[in-house]
């Protein structure tokens, strides 16, 4: 991750990869067959740091309806989130050369879907705010920062408000 952080994902190799882990070519090659295989493996660690994220936010929550859909708007504004490592941005990239790469991502969204169906009085409401912490997380990844601290603050308040059904 090292590599890609500093020197983007199209330059990224096993020998590269070796380097910076100070391990041999054929210790990363035990590990990972191919690049697309590294780079799958980047995508698992990031959906990891999401979920544990998304589990943390849950359990500082009181017990209550959109607990789920809360929980996933307090990981986006989360300063610490793996949205705003620059590695994402690179595994973008990534993905749209081999879309392969995005499944294991797909598979996680839908479970994160149906966790905030399950526990929603007004569903679509959770998946709207679901859609936009998406763009939000979609913006980091990208390097796109149209809010200061104090707007984004704003933005979260605004959003949980919204999943209690205050206007």
């Amino acid at each position: 991750m090292a590599v890609v952080r500093e020197q983007g994902v199209a330059r990224l190799t096993l020998d590269g990869a070796a380097k910076e882990a100070g391990v041999s070519k054929g210790g990363v090659l035990y590990h990972f067959k191919s690049k697309d295989e590294l780079i799958g493996a980047m995508v698992a660690r990031l959906i990891s740091q999401c979920e544990e994220l998304q589990h943390r936010h849950h359990q500082s929550l009181p017990d209550g309806p959109n607990r789920w859909a809360k929980a996933a708007i307090l990981a986006a504004f989360d300063p610490c989130g793996p949205s705003r490592d620059p590695v994402g941005g690179a595994l973008l990239a990534a993905i749209t050369v081999n879309p392969e790469l995005v499944r294991p991502l797909e598979v996680k969204v839908k479970e994160w879907v149906a966790r905030m169906r399950s526990d929603s009085p007004t569903p679509e409401v959770a998946l709207l705010m679901a859609l936009a912490m998406d763009g939000l997380w979609l913006q980091d990844m990208v390097g796109v920062r149209p809010f200061d601290n104090d707007a984004l603050e704003r933005l979260k308040t605004q959003a949980l408000t919204l999943l209690d059904g205050k206007a």
